[in-house]
């Protein structure tokens, strides 16, 4: 008869073995333009290319190389999405029955003050094995690891964009840096140049042939292009360790090549289809997956209004007594079922089950905002991009201008047709729009892996 039941109840959870309560998962859908702002239609997308094709430096590739090897954060993620991936073992054990083992036996004496002599008593002993298996009747435990694989893809997603932001401030900063080198040098210039001009006009107001106005002008302007030389310098150094703890070294100084003229003038640029960069992205992609484990969480909620039922078998073996070992041992055996169930839970079940689906509503909230923030991202960009393109040329314009009123007014000075205050005007116009000509091709150039990355290239390092 219970052999009957067993076999009931086993069978009673083979015709339910599919049933699963919660939401059916499906990817959310979210209306995207055709193109995205800034750029016209395109096939191609710039994504596509090895990031090694795209930042064409040979020592940038080496610092990034380091990076991805060697950045503790980077590390510390790792152990994240294996930990998370280790989680879907945990989730998926109750689907199998669990199996353990037994084993007690106890041995003692006592003295009794009536009794002169000990004596000696033996307790029964036992060993056995035991198995359990909760029936996965209402897809609980399914949607338990459906949770678990969810959360598991998410921070491999996770671990993707990481890469993605490193690459981006990684090659961002090694750009700064170039631009510094080349504003300092500009400024070294300023420096000597203002030196020169400074010792003429002392010269000049011995003779009485200059005025002091002149003499404090040319004084300012090269005390102004002194103060810059410290200054670029901290930022150099700051920029160098910073790149250095990203690469996992101690603070030190950043080999790098090329110049900000060079970076600027990269080729132009595809952003593709936006559609395409939505599905390419990691931080969509992870924020997806974490809706998903969300909704398979209500299913979870909701399995727990229904009754558990879980089957228990016990085997082994049994002795009266411990000294004749296994000789006087008679063998055992039992199976049962149980059934639990909630009656009264003050609310928790319902609470629970709103929790559930409130945490589904915000990350559906937060999927869609990565989707419009990656449009966003992308779409100022491309317009930056463009925009600097302009600010830029008229900029060159602009130092060559100045350039050329120095080169016209040293002539004048030259054949004594002005002084050489008019040199010195020229030059204070000049150095300032070269410094600032040196931001104006780093924002350009930066554009580059600011885009590549926020169009989903470069998560792939190999």
């Amino acid at each position: 008869m219970k052999r009957a039941i067993i076999l009931g109840l086993a069978g009673a959870a083979g015709l339910v073995a599919s049933c699963s309560f919660g939401p059916m998962w499906s990817s959310p859908e979210m209306p995207v333009p055709a193109e995205f702002r800034g750029a016209g239609a395109a096939d191609s997308t710039m994504a596509d290319l090895p990031w090694q094709q795209v930042l064409n430096d040979a020592n940038l590739q080496a610092l990034l190389n380091d990076v991805f090897a060697s950045n503790r954060s980077l590390e510390a993620m790792m152990h994240n999405v294996e930990s998370a991936r280790r989680y879907i073992t945990v989730a998926r054990a109750p689907m199998f029955p669990s199996l353990g083992y037994l084993a007690q036996g106890s041995k003692g004496a006592s003295s009794p003050s009536t009794i002169s002599v000990a004596s000696e008593k033996t307790i029964p002993g036992a060993a056995g094995l035991s198995a359990s298996w909760e029936l996965d009747l209402w897809g609980k435990t399914r949607k338990g690891v459906e949770s678990a694989e969810a959360q598991a893809l998410a921070a491999e997603e996770n671990l993707n964009n990481m890469r993605l932001s490193l690459m981006k401030q990684v090659a961002s900063g090694y750009l700064r840096l170039i631009m510094l080198d080349e504003q300092l040098r500009i400024a070294h210039e300023a420096v000597a140049s203002y030196r020169d001009s400074l010792k003429l006009f002392e010269n000049q107001l011995e003779s009485g042939v200059a005025n002091k106005l002149q003499t404090a002008s040319a004084q300012a302007a090269l005390s102004a292009s002194e103060a810059q030389i410290p200054n670029l310098e901290m930022q150099i150094a700051e920029m160098e360790n910073t790149l250095s703890v990203l690469a996992g070294r101690a603070p030190g100084s950043i080999t790098r090549s090329g110049s900000m003229q060079a970076f600027a003038g990269a080729s132009s640029v595809a952003a593709g289809i936006p559609a395409d960069v939505i599905a390419r992205r990691p931080d969509i992609r992870a924020a997806e997956q974490t809706l998903r484990a969300a909704n398979a969480e209500i299913g979870v909620a909701i399995a727990n209004y229904f009754p558990s039922i879980s089957l228990t078998g016990l085997a082994g073996i049994a002795t009266p007594d411990l000294r004749h070992g296994l000789k006087n041992s008679q063998d055992g055996w039992g199976i049962g079922a149980n059934l639990t169930g909630p009656l009264f839970q003050a609310g928790q079940l319902r609470a629970n089950e709103a929790m559930k689906r409130d945490a589904f509503l915000a990350a559906k909230a937060d999927y869609e905002q990565a989707v419009l923030s990656a449009l966003s991202e992308i779409s100022t960009t491309l317009v930056q991009r463009t925009k600097l393109r302009d600010i830029m040329k008229k900029q060159e314009q602009a130092v060559a201008a100045y350039q050329e009123s120095v080169k016209l007014s040293k002539a004048r000075y030259a054949q004594g047709l002005a002084s050489y205050y008019e040199v010195l005007t020229a030059q204070q116009g000049l150095f300032p729009a070269q410094t600032q000509l040196a931001a104006y091709r780093y924002q350009y150039a930066a554009c580059i892996p600011t885009l590549y990355t926020q169009l989903g290239g470069g998560w792939k390092t190999k």
